[in-house]
């Protein structure tokens, strides 16, 4: 099997990348502060969901280190702490053929505006 190093070398050169799949590689692999504050995405709907998702279904390894993406950016915080449900969530709807998650989204949408509210 592939080092973790290895796996997150080769899926940052991926195709299947966004902002918010990049912020937790950069947290795990300890990458410098970046210099925009768009780099510091957090998933938006379940379409960024499922790229974080994939992300940590390569390495999962980083799963319980999730915690960390929170303590660098506080937005992530409710997201985090609801990462299980959410992850049910959008595995029931990619299991069931579904293209919407009006119900993920709308808990997403909480999470985000508890983490951006003090």
């Amino acid at each position: 099997m592939m080092s973790i190093e290895d796996r997150a070398r080769t899926w940052i050169v991926g195709g299947d990348t966004g902002t918010s799949s990049e912020t937790i590689w950069a947290v795990m692999m300890g990458a410098a502060e970046p210099k925009d504050s768009w780099r510091r995405g957090y998933p938006l709907d379940p379409d960024d969901f499922g790229r974080c998702y994939r992300l940590l279904k390569l390495i999962p390894e980083w799963r319980e280190r999730l915690p960390e993406v929170a303590a660098r950016y506080p937005t992530w915080r409710f997201l985090v702490q609801n990462w299980t449900l959410l992850t049910r969530m959008y595995v029931l709807t990619v299991n069931s053929g579904g293209r919407r998650a009006p119900k993920m989204y709308d808990l997403m949408q909480a999470c985000i505006e508890k983490g951006v509210t003090p």
